[in-house]
């Protein structure tokens, strides 16, 4: 049976520490790939057990080419200076081009999944990342539909996102409007 959700007038993505470390840091354990590093909003390293609330999670240590930022309506991963924008739909109509130019914005419905499911996509999302020396994005046309209609402030679109990386063995992954080929 599926989880009922309802977040009311609240951001979707308000995650806490506990959440973080259970349904997201933990599923990277065994990935010797990774190193974690937990950062505070003013990049301060901090413990998960921490109080502070957890901004950042950087998946390969100092270097931070691979990292992802909580912000409560909007949660975005950063692979090589490129960004991957999800972004809760209670808050899109309050987006421009402008802040989504040059980005990668999920269109799928963040609303309808609970915190598991969210952080569950966001690790999805991430794992085609893992290794990559650079990323490609290819913006296409313009993605219509009923659903999407609302967003009057800026035009969603598909996206192809190649992945420059050590895998002999390419996979192909679809987010809705994004797909990653790594």
């Amino acid at each position: 049976m599926p989880e009922e959700v309802n977040y009311g007038s609240r951001a979707c993505m308000q995650f806490s520490n506990e959440e973080l470390c259970k349904y997201f840091i933990t599923k990277f354990e065994n990935n010797s790939s990774i190193a974690i590093r937990t950062l505070s909003q003013d990049d301060r390293e901090i413990e998960i057990t921490s109080s502070t609330p957890i901004q950042f999670i950087c998946f390969d240590g100092e270097k931070q080419h691979l990292f992802i930022s909580f912000n409560g309506d909007q949660t975005s991963i950063f692979v090589h200076n490129e960004e991957i924008m999800f972004i809760d739909e209670n808050r899109k109509g309050m987006y421009t081009t402008s802040d989504t130019s040059g980005n990668v914005v999920y269109e799928g419905n963040l609303r309808s999944l609970s915190h598991v499911k969210l952080l569950s996509l966001f690790r999805d999302v991430l794992l085609c990342f893992i290794g990559a020396k650079e990323v490609e994005i290819i913006e296409r046309e313009a993605f219509y539909d009923e659903e999407n209609k609302q967003y009057k402030y800026y035009k969603p679109h598909t996206y192809e996102i190649n992945v420059n990386n050590k895998n002999s063995d390419r996979q192909i992954k679809k987010f809705k409007n994004i797909t990653i080929s790594y």
